[in-house]
């Protein structure tokens, strides 16, 4: 009975800790964003035209069934998303975002997956000079469980909202 009740326990425990918001999740100790974004006649070659316009999109490499590129010093325009500096925490206000970017296609929609995600900025505290991986800010028990400070829409969600903003390919009007 007391088997019973410990597995019981742990397996509550288990779904409460929390692994992924949005489109953050912990892999392998790690957090990546991660989103599908829909656009019908979406190819490589409109990703890569798309982004060589992106100042914070480097080094692009296009292969048979992906493409890979580097993000340096991306930041987030919270105001753009209607968030007030008070509401803001201060390393999205202050803070540059770099990694590893990856893209695949498929059938009108295409994934974005960024990684290695690391940061400079300030975080109240300390002031972070050197590029710092992003796991060790956001989670918690060795990138096992996101922390809840960031699990919100002015942390995570805010940011998760940068990174898509700078990784979806935008209509353009060009017929006025």
């Amino acid at each position: 009975m007391k088997t019973i009740a410990s597995i019981a326990v742990f397996g509550l425990i288990s779904l409460l800790q929390s692994t992924s918001y949005e489109d953050f999740k912990l892999i392998d100790q790690e957090i990546v964003y991660q989103a599908v974004f829909q656009k019908e006649g979406i190819s490589y070659a409109v990703l890569e035209e798309n982004y060589k316009k992106n100042k914070h999109i480097s080094n692009i490499k296009v292969a048979a069934n992906e493409m890979t590129f580097d993000v340096n010093d991306l930041t987030v325009d919270y105001l753009k998303f209607q968030f007030s500096q008070v509401e803001t925490p201060l390393i999205l206000q202050t803070g540059k975002f770099s990694g590893k970017g990856s893209v695949s296609v498929r059938d009108g929609r295409y994934r974005v997956t960024f990684d290695k995600i690391m940061v400079t900025g300030e975080i109240g505290y300390k002031s972070i000079k050197e590029k710092e991986a992003l796991t060790g800010l956001c989670s918690k028990s060795n990138g096992t469980q996101l922390s809840q400070d960031w699990m919100k829409p002015n942390t995570l969600g805010l940011l998760g909202k940068a990174f898509a903003d700078n990784f979806e390919v935008k209509d353009t009007d060009d017929d006025w």
